[in-house]
């Protein structure tokens, strides 16, 4: 799993909003250094990175809404809910097949065939769930939702 980085130059005496000005888009820019790694989707360990380096960002957004006009904080989080949402079905397929793989090597000297199929399968679901997470990132790009959510935070601070 991928560390926070420090973030520098705050300060305790610093106004709130000029804190959350470095805060959130250093953790942002966590969450969408995964991106291209998750949208490959040959590491599902960039996949994990982006779904906790997005967890943060909603995290320190929802604890400091107060400090955004209520209607457009609401825009945004929903956005960003939707995309942690997107990325926790694919982790969630990743989880439970690393699961399966691993049930099946305690069982290695028994019939595996019913644990072949149903990892398929789930490999098969994973990689719809991926594909719509996909279109999804690509949606957002096109949308210039990371200029859009850096854009939000200046504006709104």
């Amino acid at each position: 799993m991928a560390k926070a980085k420090k973030i520098h130059g705050l300060e305790p005496d610093k106004p709130l909003a000029e804190c959350l000005k470095v805060i959130l888009p250093v953790r942002f820019g966590e969450m969408t250094e995964h991106e291209q790694g998750t949208l490959e989707g040959s590491d599902i360990e960039a996949l994990h990175d982006m779904r906790v380096a997005s967890r943060r960002v909603q995290a320190v957004f929802k604890m400091f809404r107060q400090v955004f006009p209520k209607k457009k904080f609401k825009a945004e989080y929903n956005e960003l809910r939707m995309l942690i949402r997107s990325l926790g079905e694919v982790r969630d397929y990743d989880v439970f097949i690393d699961k399966l793989q691993k049930l099946k090597r305690d069982v290695a000297d028994k019939d595996t065939r019913a644990f072949d199929l149903l990892i398929i399968r789930k490999k098969a679901e994973r990689e719809e769930k991926r594909k719509l997470l996909v279109n999804h990132i690509n949606q957002l790009n096109k949308a210039g939702y990371k200029e859009h959510f850096l854009n939000f935070v200046n504006e709104n601070l």
